[in-house]
């Protein structure tokens, strides 16, 4: 039996854009949960989030990164997913996997491209959303105009949950907003504390109407009540707390750390998936309960070649439990697998366990069949999820080995990574006779090339891709001839009349 409940499940995606401090944010939750035993370090290369090579290289996320750890008494599953663009569809396909999106803003930077794009894209999926102002160690930063610009631009449901205590380098803590309900408040704090309150206990009454009542009638309502009606407001939309940290210096995430685990939703809390099951020529939707007693289900959301392991295939349970020893079916293709072990992930380091129940987010190794997107079961036929959808790469080039004999190797190694990555295609045009990788970026493309070499050592020579122009009328015409010809013998006559029009475009 596993050690903790479904309740007791936190599944949590760190999203947002690009060097807002994610992954430093994830390294530090890691280790206040004593998850590792030293704080990792993007700059020195140490991070259990960022382990790959050009990860280390880059000092960004290039992938999704599946982490975990248990703090009084519950256990959080955290995705640490990249913020550039370039990378955006292993952004997306975490969303699908949690309840809850810790959207990252940097304090100096705030609100960016992806912040707003992440935002949305949770809250399309109906995810609970919570904001973290991050870096707010750094230098020249405006709180009260971050504060108003994150409210203009993403809603007025933002409210502040915890205020920062000094700015800059002068930033060395926070104080809880809604349980500061009265008291001298701190001299450097940089809000004003009963506003922040008063804001925030709107915004949760709002979505009761026993406490909206009551805040309209000026009654007093406890903090036990607000607390209890935060995941709610939470699952609705109607409150996104905001947090304060400054991840490297370890402030603020003790604090964080505690809400994700006191107001985060559980599986049983957060909105349930829907898929749909085919009996004959009859389909209905069916409600995924994250009930252990019901039919296991779960679906792919990340999937990894690996020189060492092979491959492996990450899943997130909906419904009922699974076990080492039980067989794996593909609802898609129908085929049953047994695999290696359930393996949970640190990073780079994996560790095996028993048993899976709704919530757990666990990974398979050597399953060859299995893809993104793909729903796994125990049988046959089964519910089948709705397939994930992702941005379309438009960014192409033509790619051809750089060496004699690689050909076949190309086409297959391409193909391992395409399996990996949603946003990146591999076609051979029919006209040009050209193989051409397309992808989200330069960057994106340039970033497969390294994995090229380092994984399967094939190194590629890239060029612009050719057009197959051709030439077509513009404007319609006509003409009429007659031939003739009588030189003896049974001689010759034809007529011809030709028209001729563009098609529309």
């Amino acid at each position: 039996m596993a050690k903790y409940t479904v309740n007791d499940i936190r599944n949590v995606a760190l999203v947002g854009h690009g060097a807002a401090g994610k992954t430093s944010l994830a390294d530090a939750l890691l280790f206040q949960a004593k998850a590792v035993d030293r704080q990792g370090s993007v700059d020195e290369g140490t991070s259990v989030s960022d382990y790959d090579e050009e990860e280390k290289k880059r000092k960004f996320s290039i992938d999704t990164s599946v982490l975990h750890l248990e703090h009084d008494g519950k256990h959080v599953h955290l995705l640490d997913t990249p913020g550039y663009p370039d990378f955006l569809g292993s952004a997306l396909t975490a969303l699908s996997a949690v309840e809850t999106a810790l959207i990252v803003v940097s304090a100096p930077n705030g609100v960016e491209v992806n912040t707003r794009r992440m935002f949305q894209e949770a809250g399309k999926r109906g995810l609970a959303r919570m904001l973290v102002i991050n870096k707010m160690d750094a230098d020249n930063i405006h709180f009260d105009q971050l504060l108003s610009a994150i409210q203009e631009t993403l809603g007025k449901q933002c409210v502040l949950f915890n205020a920062p205590l000094g700015g800059g380098a002068k930033f060395h803590g926070v104080v809880n907003v809604l349980h500061h309900a009265s008291g001298p408040a701190p001299t450097d704090c940089l809000v004003d504390l009963p506003t922040a309150r008063s804001q925030l206990v709107e915004a949760i009454a709002s979505c009761d109407e026993g406490l909206t009542e009551k805040f309209i009638m000026e009654e007093p309502i406890s903090d036990e009540e607000l607390v209890a009606a935060l995941p709610h407001a939470l699952a609705d939309g109607s409150v996104v707390p905001i947090f304060c940290t400054a991840a490297k210096k370890n402030i603020g995430v003790r604090e964080l750390l505690e809400e994700i685990i006191e107001i985060g939703l559980s599986p049983v809390q957060g909105k349930k998936r829907v898929a749909v099951k085919t009996k004959g020529d009859q389909s209905e939707e069916v409600v995924l309960e994250p009930n252990e007693s019901g039919e296991f289900v779960g679906q792919v959301f990340k999937t990894l070649s690996d020189k060492f392991v092979g491959n492996l295939s990450f899943f997130r349970v909906f419904s009922g439990k699974l076990t080492a020893e039980q067989p794996i079916v593909n609802v898609r293709s129908g085929k049953s697998s047994r695999s290696g072990g359930l393996l949970i992930m640190q990073g780079k380091t994996q560790k095996n366990v028993t048993e899976a129940i709704p919530g757990d987010i666990v990974a398979v190794a050597k399953i060859e069949d299995l893809h993104m997107s793909d729903t796994v079961a125990n049988h046959s036929p089964a519910p089948k999820l709705p397939p994930l959808t992702f941005p379309t790469p438009m960014f192409g080039l033509a790619v051809e080995p750089k060496a004699r004999g690689d050909e076949q190797k190309i086409s297959g190694s391409l193909h391992k990574i395409s399996e990996e990555d949603p946003t990146f295609h591999v076609t051979r045009d029919a006209q040009t006779k050209e193989m051409v990788m397309t992808g989200m970026s330069q960057l994106h493309l340039d970033i497969i090339q390294h994995r090229l070499k380092r994984r399967f050592d094939l190194e590629v020579v890239t060029r612009e891709p050719k057009i197959p122009y051709r030439e077509t009328i513009t404007s319609p015409g006509e003409a009429d001839h007659r031939h003739r010809k009588q030189s003896g013998g049974r001689g010759q006559f034809g007529e011809v009349h030709l028209r001729v029009f563009p098609l529309s475009r």
